[in-house]
């Protein structure tokens, strides 16, 4: 179980802190298309973290951790933190629920997936003013292009993130557990100093 709790910990910083810096930077400068980078590395962290821990439940995990560091980082948009929850519960059902062996595929269905439930429940349930204003070509601009530029990139990156999750687990089996080896120690000290930064963070962001 410790084990498991690094890993989110840890899975979920490092994709938390790629939104809250590389997100606030594409939001702010108001670069196209967005949302792909972000859905990308997103997808990747997702299938290193899967090569470890397979168990269906882990990426929802994952993201909600990452929705707590971009809050603790990033100035906040209910927005991106739906995105990254649905990232995250699109993962699951694809990879592990419906566990579709062609991991391609899989990450295909979970990109159009993810930005069909995002775009659908900010326009037309949560009604997001930024959303409801764009209308349906919005929302279509977002799925069609948008989301398959993230398909398309996704499902050539995410066998190879597989790929490698899979030699790094070959060389280090157990890099979660604590243990006095250099890898473990590694992996908690980059945890570790993940949280305290974005702890930190909100506290200064506060007072």
């Amino acid at each position: 179980m410790k084990d498991r709790i690094m890993a989110i910990l840890f899975f979920g910083g490092l994709w938390g802190l790629s939104e809250a810096l590389l997100g606030n930077y594409l939001y702010t400068a108001d670069i196209p298309h967005a949302s792909v980078p972000l859905t990308v590395i997103g997808l990747i962290i997702l299938s290193i973290g899967r090569v470890y821990f397979p168990q269906a439940g882990m990426a929802t995990l994952i993201a909600a951790f990452a929705m707590i560091y971009k809050f603790f980082n990033a100035p906040f948009f209910a927005c991106h933190l739906l995105g990254i929850l649905m990232t995250g519960m699109c993962y699951d059902l694809f990879f592990g629920i419906l566990n579709i062996k062609n991991r391609s595929l899989s990450a295909v269905l979970t990109v159009y997936a993810g930005y069909i439930a995002f775009g659908v429940m900010i326009t037309y349930i949560f009604r997001y003013e930024h959303w409801v204003q764009g209308g349906l070509s919005k929302l279509l601009q977002y799925i069609l292009i948008s989301g398959t530029m993230a398909a398309v990139s996704c499902a050539i990156l995410v066998p190879v993130a597989y790929h490698f999750g899979e030699k790094i687990k070959a060389r280090f089996a157990r890099p979660f557990n604590f243990q006095p080896q250099l890898v473990s120690g590694g992996t908690s000290l980059i945890t570790t100093a993940l949280w305290i930064f974005g702890i930190a963070t909100l506290v200064l962001k506060i007072q």
